[in-house]
């Protein structure tokens, strides 16, 4: 099953000098995907693998229905790349693990996505099947011409012989999109060796191991997600994942359940910190909470290691270099709550780039290959090393991140573009000029917010503006929350920028509406 044709990813590669580096020093090549779940059905078959609210699967259910979905993908002639459309499953896993063993890049998207993200993806991996769930079907592939494999269906069916080869580690195998500065997502491209790398940072940062359980609220397509799969199958540990996060549901859950760990965004923490505190109980499994993706506030550290003896794991990272670093083992409870942690093994960072003295520009065995557009690598590199768009201060290979330039709102631990959203906004009827920007908000993190200035005479709402973006194709996780109205032109720089914390100051005076 090795592809066909060229597509946007193929020449995508580490250079050599840096890729033989890492092998020699074992960050590469050390473990192959049979060395994962096919090792863990061999030596512990009844442990358990992945669980959603509905399906509990051991490890031997796992081998299984991944070789029914290695049978299901050998019946495409000439597979070229796959595209995969999933929530947080255990039919969502199956799937991803499945699509790794196909031999050929995988797009990977959230179940909310929309139709203008399968026709990005289809631009970078053409006439790739799509393989998603049934409920979105029509809604994502009408008028789209793709070969369809629905999800719930996909680890069902005989397994004529599931075989499989290990594939080149060092070729593009995933690409997720992330959101940037400019308009466009941006697909990022992985190779099984930068993904492995990455977990097993993670698996250092946490000290996870075949007794964990891993609790996963973050979308399963995100890099978050991605790390969590990888990093339950080369450790032969648990996931469980959350469809649908509720606070005392999730907390409820995660007792069940016995979780260890916890990844992802400080607001999601937050939340099940408040209602561990607020409960009966008084009581949470978790064991450690590795969070990165925002600022963390002290006070939620403090509780988490004060009121319920949970390790904080500090982690930075991105889609494009997961877990860059984080904390070491041997880190006391101050060290932990005061910086984002110690570089992970070859990781390599630079303070200083062209556009600012203190952007962070890094290079590492977990970093990524390359976005798939030619065009988004240009000015994303410097000297071969990546531009993070970060504000850090590094002191005895220690990084602290202390801001960002990159225009984004991490909302849920996600992160949303505000060049793309005002992109999707032009030609919004009855606006003069329009921005986005982000405010803080105490349930999600940061909210996001729509100002526009009006043409004379005209008025728009927020159903409008959701209507209009809709219309465009954009993602309903990237609907605003709040539209602000300019009875003036918005605030701008001599060069005509729009300045985005004037919006946020002034947002409070000004009339507005918000999502019901």
């Amino acid at each position: 099953m090795a592809p066909q044709e060229e597509n946007l990813i193929s020449d995508l590669t580490v250079p050599p000098e840096r890729a033989d580096w890492y092998r020699f020093q074992g960050w590469w090549d050390r473990r192959g995907l049979a060395d994962g779940i096919e090792a863990a059905a061999a030596r512990r078959p009844w442990a358990l693998a992945v669980a959603d609210n509905d399906r509990r699967l051991s490890y031997a259910d796992l081998a299984r229905a991944m070789g029914a979905g290695v049978t299901r993908l050998a019946a495409f002639d000439a597979l070229r790349g796959l595209i995969l459309v999933a929530g947080n499953t255990a039919n969502g896993v199956v799937a991803y693990h499945s699509a790794l063993r196909a031999g050929v890049a995988v797009v990977v998207l959230d179940h909310r996505c929309g139709p203008a993200d399968i026709r990005l993806a289809l631009d970078i991996l053409p006439s790739a099947p799509v393989i998603l769930p049934a409920a979105e079907r029509i809604r994502l592939l009408e008028g789209v011409g793709a070969d369809v494999v629905l999800l719930e269906e996909f680890g069902e069916g005989s397994v004529n012989d599931g075989k499989w080869q290990e594939r080149d580690r060092n070729a593009p195998a995933l690409v997720l999109f992330t959101s940037g500065t400019t308009g466009r997502p941006k697909g990022v491209t992985h190779s099984l060796n930068t993904l492995t790398a990455g977990a097993a940072n993670m698996a250092r940062i946490t000290a996870a191991d075949e007794d964990s359980v891993l609790f996963l609220v973050s979308p399963l397509t995100s890099i978050a997600g991605i790390m969590q799969m990888h990093l339950a199958a080369d450790c032969h540990a648990a996931l469980v994942v959350e469809p649908h996060f509720d606070a005392e549901a999730s907390l409820d859950r995660i007792n069940e359940v016995g979780a260890t760990i916890l990844g992802g965004a400080p607001v999601i923490a937050a939340r099940l910190l408040r209602a561990a505190e607020a409960g009966a109980r008084r009581h949470i499994a978790l064991r450690t909470l590795a969070l990165g993706g925002a600022m963390l506030p002290r006070p939620l550290l403090e509780l988490a290691t004060d009121a319920f003896g949970i390790a904080i794991a500090r982690v930075y990272g991105s889609s494009e270099a997961p877990n860059f670093s984080g904390s070491a083992p041997e880190d006391d409870r101050e060290r932990r709550l005061s910086d984002d942690g110690v570089l992970m093994p070859g990781s390599e960072v630079r303070v200083g780039s062209g556009e600012h003295p203190q952007e962070g520009v890094i290079r590492g065995p977990g970093v990524f290959l390359g976005y798939a557009a030619p065009e988004d690598n240009d000015g994303a590199y410097e000297d071969g090393w990546f531009r993070t768009g970060d504000l850090m201060e590094v002191f005895e290979d220690r990084v602290t991140v202390v801001g960002r330039l990159k225009e984004v709102v991490h909302r849920n631990g996600l992160k949303i573009s505000l060049g793309e959203v005002e992109e999707a906004l032009f030609g919004l009827p009855g606006a003069r000029e329009h921005a986005c920007f982000a405010l803080p908000d105490l349930t999600t993190g940061e909210r996001l917010v729509v100002a526009v200035c009006l043409d004379e005479g005209a008025t728009v709402t927020l159903d409008t503006v959701v209507d209009h973006l809709v219309g465009k194709g954009l993602a309903r996780r990237k609907l605003p929350e709040q539209l602000v109205i300019w009875d003036e032109a918005l605030p701008r720089t001599p060069s005509g920028k729009v300045v985005r914390s004037r919006l946020a100051i002034e947002a409070a005076v000004r009339r507005s509406e918000w999502a019901r």
